[in-house]
Parts: C-alpha cells; structure tokens; sequence
C-alpha cells in the first residue's frame, strides 16, 4: 500500500490516495523501500500526539457538536408529539359536537354512545402523546447533562431507572394532566349527561 503526498514523492494534485499494489516474489518491481523509519523516535511521538490532539481522548466521548445533534433530533420528537397532540383535540372537537349535536336533536342513545367512545380513544391518545413526549423530555435532560447514554440514541428508556417496565399505555399521572384530564372530562361528562337525560325522558 503506497500513500504519496508531495512533490519529492511524484505527486502532483495535491490530494490524499492510496495506491494498492499487489506483490509476488520474483514480480520485478522495483521499488525501493527505505531501510530504515521516515521518523526517529521522538519524531514519531510528535506525530502521534498531533493525530491525538484531534480526536477523542476515549471511546465514549462524545464531541459537543455530536451532543448538539443528538438533542436536536430529540426536540424534534417532543415537537411531533405536542403538535400530535394538539391535533387530536382539534380533531375531537368537531366529532363531539357532531354526535352530542345529533343525539339531542335526534334523540339517539347510541349516537351519544359514539360520542363518549371518541372522547375516551381520543383522550388515551392524547394522553399517551403525552407520555411520549415527557420520555423524551427526559431523555433530553440526560443527553444535555453529558450521562450514560449512547451517541444519537433515541430510546428513551435509556433515561429511565434500571429495572422500569417499558409499557405503551399512558400512566395515571398523564391521565390526571392538565392537558388531559380538563379537557376530555368535562366533554366526557357532558356526552354521559346527555345520555342520561335521554334515558329518563
């Protein structure tokens, strides 16, 4: 293998390549190879300080730049999952106003029925986006602060406790949220209202 950098060494682009050249014994190449090191010793000991000088003193550092990558990508998923849920509720409201609308007017049970069946998908939605989001949330504080967490890693469980099961249902802490609970109950109450009244009329 040949790497030739310099005008002594017949190079005349200035660029770094390799030349990969096969050898048998008795090929008649003539190459000649100096006997001893390009360097001395202290030489060789310069060089390797400059190469480690301009990379990471040990394998699980990570550079500031990398760190900054890597919470960058994590805010995006806690942007996805707040602009989510954000979205089911605008989503929600014109179907409860369309079913709670109809079962009034209508005087249908069932339609009321559909009505609580969306709050209640909707609000475990919301409230799993929620979850989502406070993981990541998380995750970004442990990034941020430098722990034990692989490079551009996007598993939030990594932030989480040894031990802790990871389960994909929304916790009653994110039930009970303010952006939660204020928002699906009143309407859930509201569609179990209705039914009720349409029950006893």
């Amino acid at each position: 293998m040949i790497q030739s950098t310099g005008a002594v060494a017949t190079q005349s682009v200035p660029h770094v390549h390799f030349h990969v050249v096969p050898r048998w014994s008795d090929d008649r190449m003539t190459l000649r190879w100096p006997a001893e090191a390009a360097e001395d010793g202290p030489a060789q000991d310069r060089t390797l300080s400059a190469i480690q000088a301009v990379l990471p003193a040990e394998a699980g550092v990570v550079s500031t730049e990398d760190r900054r990558q890597h919470l960058s990508f994590i805010q995006a998923v806690i942007t996805r999952m707040s602009q989510a849920s954000s979205s089911s509720k605008s989503w929600l409201l014109p179907i409860v106003t369309l079913t709670f609308g109809y079962a009034i007017t209508h005087k249908s049970i069932v339609v009321a029925l559909l009505g609580c069946l969306a709050v209640l998908v909707f609000g475990v939605l919301d409230a799993n986006y929620l979850k989502q989001e406070r993981a990541f949330r998380k995750l970004y504080d442990e990034v941020a602060a430098g722990h034990a967490v692989p490079p551009f890693s996007m598993n939030p469980a990594l932030a989480s406790p040894a031990g802790t099961k990871v389960n994909y249902w929304p916790d009653w802490p994110d039930v009970r949220s303010w952006a939660v609970a204020p928002v699906y109950g009143p309407l859930l109450l509201a569609g179990v209202g209705i039914i009720v009244w349409l029950i006893c009329r």
